[in-house]
């Protein structure tokens, strides 16, 4: 009981500390100024500082989201076992990553999956070369 007592403030303080981190980004995003004129290169960079700001922005909203269900578990007393197995997830682990869903087994057991996934996602990804003939031909 005191270890979820003790945990939990651990997640509130991430979380306060997540919203004050979003806060920040979305007002220095917000400050930045639209130009009229100004060089390519420039613009390129603005434009990547903008895409960057926005990963992180739903990054960070991942990790609130995973935050507010733990906090979530803790009150319905279901905290600290594995969504996947059912086993309870390692004290050091949910020491390291209060939010954690998974024990250490299942979640490299997902990593695994996901890569494989992605492996062979790109493996099916086929190019055909495609000529003006070929196009000009199909259309008679």
């Amino acid at each position: 009981m005191k270890g979820t007592v003790l945990l939990k403030k651990q997640l509130l303080k991430m979380r306060e500390e997540l919203l004050e981190g979003m806060d920040a980004s979305i007002k220095t995003a917000r400050s930045t100024p639209e130009r009229d004129v100004g060089d390519f290169y420039d613009d390129v960079d603005i434009e990547k500082d903008r895409q960057m700001m926005h990963m992180l922005t739903e990054r960070e909203q991942a990790k609130l989201k995973s935050i507010d269900d733990a906090l979530e578990k803790i009150e319905d007393e279901t905290y600290g076992a594995c969504e996947e197995c059912g086993e309870d997830i390692g004290k050091k682990r949910l020491k390291v990553i209060p939010f954690a869903r998974y024990c250490i087994r299942c979640q490299s057991e997902l990593e695994k999956r996901l890569a494989s996934n992605r492996e062979s996602a790109e493996e099916n990804l086929i190019y055909k070369s495609v000529s003006l003939n070929d196009i000009e031909s199909s259309d008679e």
